[in-house]
């Protein structure tokens, strides 16, 4: 999942709830690397495609006898959501934790007799007479909100859309155990759509479960292709849609080719919220099974830059890769740099193979994470930056260890075999039983390329270096990246 308020510094994804946000300034983003673009085939040209795959409504599942009912009420300022409860219960708590009781201080109840209270870091509901209840309705206003470590409920479209992220209306009658089901429903307004796990329907029931889903209701018609469903903002820009539309099909399509294709067809959401009413300007955007997605909300110049939309091609491409990693929801956060660091670097092999950047682009960013993950590890090992509050290294350090993989893979099979090769043997490992840590990547990673590479890794996940910079650009070196020696230090 990736948060950003204000402009971003790096593409820092992750797919599970945590987040990490850091601000960054105009003068920073124009100095981040230029992309390349290249032409393909456009989505366009598949849009017809989606009639053919409407339907009058999604499948309806049978609704369990402990399964919590959500139905969604689209309103044009204020929608509604109204819980219905297969049994009695004194109180109601959520699966999205929100420490920062977000829903208790914008969510008003129907029924004044209810209450959202913030308790010990959770939201619960509960009457104020104690009482039991089996129904609850809130209503919310429907706009982008910058939340901690969770996806917005809300993601207007510039043309009238809007995208709804299921799972922070997920809640338990009592604690939650992480296994429970949750029966959606939505009936959009005369006029519009849903589109949902990529079919366009005229209304919405479902059994929702896990983390959630993202949801369509407008009046778009998703742009659809042999690898890819697409709902792009007709608010967007000529030129930012043209680049989506060319690059996200290929981009798909090479990494179902490497990974193998996923269950079902990924889904991809980008949204353009010029008028966001809450002021401040940036980005969020992250994974969910099977689905990528973007928001831009505000108004800044530079997201009318070239330098800015050249960097949105590599967030996607960042984000694309999360989909086919397989990332455990329990890894342990210590190792977060193999997924983290991994999606970057396979986001650079990617787009290099597709010719949309090219090898100066990929120098340009490792000595930006070059720089940035010596400043992380300075103090203490890679394996506890996110103890420490530098979890950016995980992606920085992911970033310059994995692209050193890359290149000493490639010249070890005489380029027949890089990073792609190392991460097919990496998910092998892991689908034999072997736990998805740092041992079982570096060990991977000695075998496809050297025991040099090896250390190298071994050391910025384990050690504190007295100079990490000079660590860092040895371990590149002998992998065969020889970059520019450092302005500020000359190192």
């Amino acid at each position: 999942m990736a948060l950003r308020e204000g402009l971003p510094s790096g593409d820092h994804v992750r797919r599970r709830p945590a987040v990490h946000a850091k601000p960054m300034n105009l003068k920073q983003l124009l100095a981040c690397s230029l992309l390349a673009f290249a032409g393909a085939t456009s989505l366009q040209a598949a849009s017809a495609a989606a009639a053919s795959e409407s339907a009058p409504s999604s499948a309806p599942a049978p609704q369990a006898s402990s399964t919590v009912a959500i139905e969604l009420v689209p309103g044009e300022t204020q929608w509604e959501v109204r819980y219905d409860l297969p049994a009695p219960a004194r109180e109601l708590r959520f699966t999205r934790v929100d420490a920062k009781g977000n829903r208790a201080s914008s969510w008003i109840p129907v029924d004044p007799a209810l209450t959202i209270a913030l308790e010990d870091g959770e939201e619960v509901v509960r009457r104020t007479d104690g009482a039991a209840f089996d129904h609850a309705a809130f209503r919310m206003a429907p706009r982008y909100a910058v939340l901690e470590k969770d996806y917005a409920p809300f993601s207007p479209f510039g043309d009238g859309g809007m995208l709804v992220y299921t799972g922070r209306f997920h809640v338990c009658p009592g604690p939650c155990s992480g296994g429970e089901t949750f029966q959606v429903s939505l009936q959009p307004p005369a006029g519009s759509h849903a589109i949902v796990h990529g079919k366009v329907v005229e209304s919405v029931r479902y059994q929702d479960i896990g983390d959630g889903t993202n949801l369509y209701v407008g009046r778009a018609l998703p742009v659809t292709t042999p690898d890819v469903v697409a709902v792009i903002d007709q608010a967007f820009p000529a030129d930012t849609r043209a680049r989506l539309e060319s690059l996200l099909p290929r981009l798909m399509a090479f990494y179902g080719r490497e990974f193998g294709a996923l269950p079902t067809r990924p889904m991809l959401y980008a949204s353009r919220d010029e008028n966001h009413p809450g002021g401040g300007y940036g980005y969020q955007g992250g994974t969910l099974p099977g689905q990528v997605f973007m928001h831009f909300y505000g108004r800044h110049e530079a997201f009318a830059t070239p330098a800015f939309a050249k960097r949105v091609d590599w967030f996607f491409a960042h984000e694309a890769a999360h989909l086919y990693q397989h990332y455990p929801s329990l890894a342990d956060t210590g190792d977060s740099w193999i997924h983290e660091g991994g999606a970057d670097a396979l986001a650079a092999v990617a787009l290099q193979a597709l010719d949309v950047i090219d090898r100066e682009a990929v120098e340009a960013r490792l000595q930006q994470s070059l720089d940035a993950c010596a400043k992380g590890i300075a103090q203490h090992p890679l394996k506890q930056a996110h103890a420490n509050g530098s979890f950016d290294a995980y992606y920085a350090c992911g970033f310059v260890m994995q692209m050193a993989v890359d290149a000493a893979a490639r010249r070890a099979s005489n380029g027949a075999c890089g990073l792609l090769c190392v991460w097919r043997d990496f998910q092998a490992e892991i689908a034999a039983g072997k736990p998805w840590s740092s041992d079982t990547f570096i060990a991977v990673a000695a075998r496809r390329s050297d025991e040099k590479v090896a250390r190298f890794l071994r050391t910025v996940v384990d050690d504190v270096a007295a100079q990490p910079e000079a660590v860092l650009r040895d371990g590149l070196a002998q992998a065969g990246w020889h970059l520019p020696l450092s302005a500020t230090t000359g190192k």
